[in-house]
């Protein structure tokens, strides 16, 4: 696939790729997509689970809602109280967050998803973090990938990672408890 083969192919489920101020930057976050799917046991992107236990909900479902919701909380925040954010950081930040829940989850034997292998032993956020880091991403953007998750000791230490784990964080919980079998 060339580079807009890809891009394309990443819109396709994550339309907010197309918002990206720089090309070079949504062909990385698509390699790293495209290289997850090919890791995974997933047919399809739009296959990919967003946590075990739940039924409805996908990974893509996830990080749309995340993405989206937190640019426009960031609109709303520059508006009222002059902190402004980068919006590429914070797209591409939003969809990388949980590329790694790819391989983290699998479908059993009788069609349950599960948590993997990888996903029980690795910790969330580390495997985007090396596809990220091998596609070329700054160390800033791997630091808010890796921060974004409440698992973790280290804080983020930008405004687009304080507002993303706080948008993360509410539209998991709101997912578990609404959508759990």
């Amino acid at each position: 696939m060339d580079s807009n083969e890809k891009i394309e192919f990443i819109a396709r489920y994550m339309p907010i790729i197309l918002q990206l101020n720089n090309k070079q930057t949504a062909e990385k976050i698509a390699d790293v997509w495209i290289e997850m799917l090919h890791r995974s046991t997933w047919d399809s992107i739009d296959d990919a689970a967003f946590k075990e236990g739940i039924a409805g909900k996908n990974l893509v479902s996830h990080v749309n809602c995340t993405t989206e919701s937190a640019l426009a909380v960031s609109k709303i925040i520059t508006k009222y109280h002059g902190i402004v954010f980068d919006e590429d950081r914070l797209i591409a930040m939003g969809l990388l967050h949980d590329v790694d829940k790819m391989i983290g989850y699998e479908m059993d034997d009788n069609g349950e998803i599960i948590i993997s292998e990888m996903g029980d032993k690795i910790q969330h956020g580390v495997m985007t973090a090396i596809l990220a880091y091998n596609a070329g991403f700054s160390t800033d953007l791997l630091h808010l990938i890796l921060t974004h998750t409440p698992t973790q000791n280290m804080k983020p230490i930008y405004p687009e990672g304080i507002l993303f784990g706080h948008i993360d964080i509410c539209d998991w919980e709101l997912v578990v408890k609404f959508f759990k079998r």
